[in-house]
């Protein structure tokens, strides 16, 4: 049974060796074996978009992405897009990533040509698909 046990943590870290993380957002390097992955979507339609200026709503807005469920132990790389079912393609920084920390980031959008606020937002269903990688241990 041991010998079971030992071939199959074994394996599970030769499959996990294959990744490669150089280094993450604070320049920590670690072992590939405490390489995460994880990403997620905020909901389509109940995005929770905060407009950016109280003064011209127009000029952009952001949301914050929760990632507490990857248990990152440092700040993950992360890659993001913006989707929607209109007008998205005009928009400018979905892809730009704020305030990285191990369980949260921001992400604001541009949307002067794109939308006039954050209920416009919503209503053409805008979200942010995240993917992050990092260290768990």
């Amino acid at each position: 049974m041991l010998r079971v046990v030992l071939t199959v943590l074994l394996g599970i870290a030769l499959v996990s060796a294959d990744v490669v993380l150089v280094n993450d957002n604070d320049g920590t390097e670690g072992r590939s074996i405490c390489v995460r992955t994880c990403s997620g979507t905020t909901v389509m339609g109940d995005t929770n978009w905060v407009n950016y200026s109280s003064k011209d709503p127009s000029m952009g807005m952001y949301t914050n992405i929760n990632m507490t469920e990857c248990e990152f132990v440092a700040p993950p790389n992360v890659v993001t897009t913006l989707n929607g079912k209109g007008h998205h393609w005009m928009a400018k920084g979905g892809s730009a990533t704020y305030s990285i920390t191990p369980t949260s980031f921001r992400v604001y959008v541009y949307t002067k040509d794109a939308t006039r606020n954050t209920q416009q937002a919503k209503d053409l269903k805008w979200s942010i698909t995240w993917m992050a990688i990092g260290y768990a241990c």
